[in-house]
């Protein structure tokens, strides 16, 4: 069976020219860490890689859903807290499309919107939070929050060469990020 791309389930890694991850565990319920994960307007609080989140197809009082497209931006590569001292070709800007949104399981996805045809460059973000039990005989309530994202595409090789280790490190800054504004109230 060939696995389709923006579907409800995850990429296979295999699919993609290259791909980059990044997880920690964090000790907060999850449904915590989603709400902080969702929640766009905090992102330059807290997010060293992506600064901010724009929806950019909702009215302010709808919800985010399946088909808004975000604008990324900035981006820093490689990921700070610092907006002032970043350099013009370290602050990128995507447009993306949200593709899964599972409110119940803790998964969003988005996929690269508009930019390119998709056999030139397609990208697809995973984000997942899944409970983990630990501490005290399994009272403290732990999760697990991984990212990963898959690309492909022939100018996928240009991404990576460019930008893959900066993307790569903006993607694990922003786990640990995450965990740290989770696990600090």
């Amino acid at each position: 069976m060939v696995w389709v791309w923006g579907t409800s389930t995850p990429p296979p890694v295999s699919s993609a020219v290259f791909h980059i991850s990044g997880s920690t565990t964090i000790s907060a319920p999850p449904e915590k860490v989603w709400q902080i994960l969702l929640d766009f307007d905090s992102y330059k609080q807290w997010n060293p890689f992506v600064r901010s989140q724009k929806v950019m197809s909702k009215s302010d009082s709808a919800p985010l859903s399946v088909g808004n497209r975000l604008e990324l931006y900035p981006v820093h590569l490689p990921p700070t807290m610092d907006d002032d001292h970043v350099g013009f070709l370290q602050k990128n800007s995507t447009l993306v499309e949200v593709t899964v949104l599972d409110h119940e399981n803790y998964r969003v996805a988005w996929r690269v919107a508009g930019m390119l045809p998709r056999w030139m460059l397609d990208a697809e973000r995973w984000q997942m939070i899944t409970v983990e039990e630990g501490g005290d005989g399994g009272a403290e309530m732990k999760c697990k929050y991984e990212s990963y994202e898959v690309f492909r595409g022939v100018l996928a090789y240009v991404v990576q060469w460019f930008v893959g280790k900066e993307l790569d490190m903006g993607v694990d800054a922003m786990a640990e990020a995450l965990k740290l504004r989770a696990e600090r109230d």
